[in-house]
């Protein structure tokens, strides 16, 4: 049996409805053009060249913005990538229900360059066992991450596949979607740093000294430390230890917020709950918590807004800064 990990999008909605969930197959795989000459024809047809908001008005669903927005290069993406669009602005703008939006309502529109640089790689497809069926998933920003990791120097450019690899197989075992698992590392260790640290935390997902924390559950309680002399690929290795130890696959499919949540405090995952604060010790990051300020809570749809605008962040920053060495 063919599946998806997540449940597709249709236009086949009530009026002022968003999207509705309908199950599609290999909703992620590039259809017609390829994604890369789409996002070129969006660059090169598309007025937007900065961030702009737009109102809701009656009958307005997202994917329908996001047609307006792209313009007649919309025509050269598939339905499929048109709805993981539309996904993207309802989390990003912090619509809970991506089927209901309002008129009046205000739509943040990010740069077509900023959406692009995550976009125009051709994102190459995957199957993984997911619930003992097949998924078929693309993985362009972990594909994205690893290059950023070997031009950093996190990473050895004879070791990229190698990781990759890896890391698909902790995701068939732990039954996580790869891109999640890169969203992840870009906040933890800015994307695959083995060596990041913040003085009690250390590692690509930070392992954290103390009895029954990351450290420890990955066999390295009396010293912590040593955890930086490893590379990616050996650290990988802990990663799937500690994995085990929490209880990953428990939750699987692991959403996003999951996995993070797996890393950041486990037993916070027992609060299901969208906007309710959860009880994660220590300061975060600002962009992890509600409104962006530490004063705030930090919940689940925090999580997800913080972290996928981070990896837009790092990532556009790495593709201008790519593209500046190239010329």
């Amino acid at each position: 049996m063919t599946m998806q990990i997540k449940p597709g999008l249709s236009e086949q909605t009530p009026a002022g409805s968003a999207v509705s969930n309908k199950r599609t197959s290999d909703a992620r795989a590039p259809g017609g053009a390829s994604f890369r000459q789409a996002w070129s024809a969006a660059l090169a047809n598309g007025s937007d060249s900065a961030a702009r908001t737009v109102t809701v008005k009656r009958g307005d669903t997202l994917i329908g913005i996001t047609r307006r927005y792209l313009g007649e290069s919309a025509s050269q993406m598939s339905g499929a990538q048109l709805h993981d669009m539309a996904r993207a602005l309802a989390r990003d703008n912090g619509i809970r229900n991506p089927d209901r939006i309002m008129p009046g309502q205000s739509v943040n529109l990010p740069p077509l360059a900023t959406l692009a640089a995550l976009n125009l790689r051709q994102p190459s497809v995957e199957r993984v066992q997911l619930n003992g069926d097949t998924a078929a998933i693309a993985t362009p920003v972990l594909d994205k991450t690893l290059e950023r990791a070997v031009a950093r120097g996190y990473l050895q450019a004879g070791e990229q596949s190698a990781v990759r690899d890896k890391i698909l197989a902790l995701s068939n075992r732990h039954r996580f979607a790869p891109d999640d698992f890169a969203h992840m590392t870009l906040m933890e260790s800015d994307g695959m740093n083995p060596r990041a640290s913040n003085g009690s935390c250390h590692g690509i997902i930070q392992f954290c000294d103390g009895p029954n924390r990351g450290a420890a559950s990955a066999g390295f309680a009396k010293n912590p430390k040593a955890i930086l002399d490893l590379s990616v690929l050996q650290q990988l290795d802990l990663v799937d230890s500690y994995f085990e130890e929490t209880r990953l696959k428990d939750y699987g499919p692991a959403s996003l917020d999951n996995l993070y949540l797996t890393v950041l405090t486990p037993a916070a995952r027992s609060q299901t709950g969208a906007d309710v604060p959860l009880n994660i010790s220590g300061r975060q990051a600002a962009s992890l918590y509600a409104g962006r300020e530490q004063s705030g809570a930090i919940t689940r749809n925090s999580i997800l807004a913080g972290l996928k605008q981070n990896a837009r962040d790092r990532l556009s920053e790495f593709g201008a800064s790519l593209a500046k060495a190239e010329n």
